[in-house]
């Protein structure tokens, strides 16, 4: 996996994820996540599109990096997820907790 980050807007950071999203690289998600609270950065965009797998490590890093913004009074939100990850998400139902949209430019734009 990997993660490169692009400030958007001074409180905005976009997350770009490259590779599989699982046990192996969800650590790495958290702590990256973790990293841009710190930096007082609570509004985040994760972008799935180069994403081709995500597992329940991967959905354990999302969850618990929305519990940590969230504390902050922040967002993370999704956007361009692959048909694999859709299927995922609405079978988890967690498509009912992440606001996700088709392009991180959607995305930044409902933060506005």
């Amino acid at each position: 996996m990997d993660i490169s980050i692009q400030a958007v807007q001074p409180d905005i950071t976009l997350l770009h994820l490259t590779g599989r999203l699982d046990a192996a690289s969800s650590q790495l998600l958290k702590q990256t996540i973790q990293q841009q609270i710190e930096e007082g950065i609570c509004k985040l965009i994760i972008n799935l599109e180069q994403v081709s797998f995500i597992d329940s490590s991967g959905l354990v890093a999302l969850v618990s990096g929305l519990r940590s913004v969230r504390q902050k009074d922040g967002h993370i939100l999704l956007s361009g997820i692959q048909a694999q990850a859709q299927a995922v998400f609405r079978l988890t139902m967690l498509d009912h907790i992440f606001p996700i949209h088709p392009t991180y430019y959607d995305a930044q734009e409902s933060l506005r």
